[in-house]
């Protein structure tokens, strides 16, 4: 931990859980998760396992050859990604089930759907851009985009690589059967910028440029 320092330890933490709990107001907003979440939201209703177990086994499987490319990409940030994400999302709605709201809640309420789902959004791409910024590992999904802008030196952009894995991602969840609404074709399109305003605008002031 004295190598790490405390304060990227908990950012680290922290931007996970945002993550985690984007996806349970997207999910409540009823327009639709994001890309990631869509597609594995739709392939685990097809499965005897949870959503969390299905996007961690995704997880793995991405790593593999994720970790091979950019050895640097392992550590302690993309461990807890892999594991708290889809978790932190189940025990969100779990938590709002247990004061009876749920998925259904606010179907014919468009205001505070807006509302919930604005929020979701802010707390997805504020939360990749904590963690990302604090080195620790990256979560194979995320760190696609980086290998890929640092494979072309940057003649292709994080943002624009993001684009085109999310917009493949809900994709497969439309297919599989997930829910493909509002909230997943802004997600597709504008979490790749969003996350790099906030990474190059927000979070080095909030976190501090030596952090790292």
């Amino acid at each position: 931990m004295k190598k790490i320092g405390w304060k990227r330890f908990l950012f680290m933490i922290l931007g996970v859980m945002l993550i985690g709990f984007s996806v349970t107001f997207t999910r409540l907003a009823c327009f639709g998760t994001d890309p990631f979440s869509c597609m594995n939201i739709g392939v685990s209703n097809h499965l005897p396992v949870s959503y969390g177990t299905y996007q961690l086994l995704v997880n793995i499987i991405l790593f593999i050859p994720v970790i091979i490319l950019s050895p640097r990409s392992f550590g302690i940030g993309a461990v807890f990604n892999m594991f708290g994400v889809g978790y932190a999302a189940d025990l969100g709605m779990f938590m709002f089930s247990l004061i009876g709201i749920g998925e259904s809640t606010f179907a014919d309420l468009l205001p505070i759907r807006l509302l919930v789902f604005v929020f979701g959004l802010f707390l997805l791409c504020f939360g990749v851009a904590l963690y990302m910024e604090c080195d620790l590992g990256v979560a194979p999904y995320d760190m696609i985009g980086q290998i890929v802008e640092e494979r072309t030196k940057v003649k292709i952009k994080f943002k624009w690589v993001r684009v085109f894995t999310d917009c493949l991602c809900m994709a497969i969840g439309f297919i599989s059967g997930g829910t493909v609404g509002l909230a997943t074709i802004l997600i597709s399109l504008f979490t790749g910028p969003v996350v790099s305003f906030f990474r190059q605008h927000a979070v080095k002031k909030i976190i501090g440029e030596n952090i790292i």
